[in-house]
């Protein structure tokens, strides 16, 4: 999707998802229009097509026109720059923080109709490390048995808040009628003020005593309610520090208190009552750095389907710790909470797990090897069926295809590139690279035993390469995971290069055998220079020809 907003003799164009044919038409077109300047702003976009690009250099390279490009996401960021444009990037993900790492006071706030969410709650949280307050509005005179209610389904003990009572870690209090609820040096008071927002207790006066106490160690929770006794506060909030977690509408009856607060749009998140749950539980969470990563990546697994629970520790670590870098993230509890409760920040922390070390025609003495196996036992072949597992952002598969074109090979071949990142994917779908990747090309092509001219499969511009029709048409690029996904085809050579050194023994003995399903009896496994082929398939694979880190199945 896109929009244009103009002012004066500059022209801001905003890029969001999702992005169409149609729009590569509407940026030629605000790109033609004749302004002094123009601010082209890339929104939580990962990558952008090989149209896209052609219309910016175009413009810029070509035409010479003054474009400013915004880009929000370091994957942008850094495929621009790879290509030579100049770009800016201002991270979403650093203003989507929350600290969460000293909260310890839940303060829930709602009409007397959010009491079935509340149940649910108390029923399904753990509170060790957090003290709960309840302020919800009652009927004036009426016998409070709320706590009786509530500790039906708690272990934890549940009562009505006390004057000058201290707040303890583990404990559920329950503001009572015809009182004001406040706090005063850690402990509760007692206000006998007139009614405030028509309440009594008042949400809005527990909201303002408790964030100006507790400041940044506050969450307040934004439950159900048909009247906007509590929202009049939440800017207060923001200014403390204080976060603000709002109940999803959707699941409301009463919603005018909700609307209200969302309208405000000063809140951290909007939740189900199930990631409420969740997050209260996590917030209640506190241990080591090593069953911190345990978790995270259990979570999201569980989450998002993505299992990275084989993975060497010391790769998710260094990942991990890259990620709060460049998102400016102290704790370790903070970073996993962002991860796990922020879609961007997920998707960002996921491309930081993927580790894209490639280039055209790499470790030119192992595709040597990888010759001497095609010419010697695939020329005769009718067909030749290849898969690049792990295939990064393209470069290790097209040097394939250029080599198997040179061989005469090409036409009769067909090729599979696979990656669990699906932005990565993209790029290699545009086959887009840096004129210093062509000059390394070039060095790796002096030391293969074949004689090509680089300069027939490219078409070269003044910042950037593009490989050529002939070569992409006979890829076939697609997301696959190695650590869930299944065998999809009976393959003559898998090439999987620097992929399996990150995996755990599990992790790679399920690969193994993934890959051993995939060939035919008689096909090609080519591993990295830092692997080795499993003790338990050296049965099932002979090292071929005393060539290195190339194996063959022999059943």
């Amino acid at each position: 999707m896109i929009q244009s907003f103009r002012v004066g003799y500059l022209s801001h164009i905003l890029f969001t998802l999702p992005v169409d044919l149609g729009d590569e038409k509407l940026l030629s077109s605000e790109l033609n229009k004749g302004y002094k300047k123009y601010h082209l702003e890339f929104g939580k976009i990962y990558n952008i097509n090989i149209n896209i690009l052609n219309i910016l250099y175009q413009e810029i390279v070509i035409n010479k026109k003054n474009i400013q490009i915004i880009t929000h996401t370091n994957n942008l960021y850094r495929y621009f720059n790879k290509l030579g444009f100049d770009v800016e990037f201002i991270s979403l993900v650093k203003e989507y923080v929350v600290h969460i790492n000293e909260i310890e006071v839940v303060l829930i706030g709602g009409s007397a109709d959010s009491s079935p969410k509340i149940i649910e709650i108390v029923k399904n949280t753990h509170l060790n490390e957090l003290s709960l307050v309840i302020v919800q509005h009652v009927e004036m005179g009426r016998k409070g048995i709320f706590d009786e209610i509530l500790q039906h389904y708690t272990k934890h003990e549940v009562k009505y808040a006390q004057q000058d009572e201290k707040l303890k870690k583990g404990f559920i209090y329950i503001a009572p009628d015809s009182k004001h609820l406040k706090i005063r040096d850690g402990s509760f008071h007692l206000s006998d003020e007139e009614k405030y927002n028509f309440s009594k207790p008042s949400i809005s006066l527990s909201y303002e005593s408790f964030s100006n106490y507790y400041k940044e160690k506050l969450l307040v929770i934004q439950e159900c309610g048909y009247v906007n006794d509590g929202v009049d506060k939440l800017p207060l909030l923001r200014e403390n520090n204080s976060k603000l977690l709002i109940q999803n509408i959707q699941e409301c009856v009463a919603k005018p208190m909700i609307q209200h607060a969302l309208d405000l749009k000063l809140h951290d998140y909007v939740f189900s009552e199930l990631e409420i749950i969740e997050y209260i539980n996590f917030l209640n969470k506190k241990t080591s750095k090593e069953v911190w990563i345990e978790y995270l990546l259990y979570r999201i697994y569980e989450k998002h389907n993505n299992d990275f629970r084989f993975y060497h520790r010391d790769t998710i670590k260094r990942r991990l710790e890259v990620f709060m870098i460049k998102h400016e993230i102290k704790f370790i509890k903070d970073a996993i909470g962002i991860i796990l409760f922020n879609k961007a920040a997920f998707k960002g922390f996921f491309l930081e797990l993927s580790i894209n070390v490639t280039e055209l025609f790499r470790h030119p003495k192992a595709l040597n090897n990888m010759l001497k196996v095609i010419k010697k036992e695939l020329e005769n072949q009718h067909h030749i069926r290849i898969w690049s597992a792990g295939c990064s952002s393209g470069e290790e598969v097209y040097s394939v295809s250029i080599l198997l074109d040179c061989l005469s090979l090409l036409e009769k071949s067909i090729i599979y590139a696979t990656d669990f990142n699906s932005v990565i994917l993209e790029e290699a779908k545009n086959g887009v690279y840096s004129l210093e990747s062509m000059h390394r090309a070039k060095e790796n092509l002096s030391i293969l035993d074949i004689n090509i001219n680089l300069e027939n499969y490219m078409d070269k511009k003044k910042k950037y390469f593009l490989i050529n029709e002939k070569i992409k048409k006979k890829t076939h690029f697609f997301q696959h995971n190695l650590a869930t996904d299944s065998s999809f085809n009976e393959f003559d050579i898998i090439i999987c290069r620097n992929v399996i050194i990150y995996f755990d023994f599990n992790l790679q003995k399920k690969v193994f055998e993934l890959f051993y399903n995939s060939l035919k009896v008689g096909g090609f496994l080519i591993l990295g220079d830092s692997e080795t082929l499993m003790k338990e398939y050296c049965d099932k694979f002979e090292q071929y020809s005393n060539v290195s880190k190339i194996y063959k199945k022999v059943i």
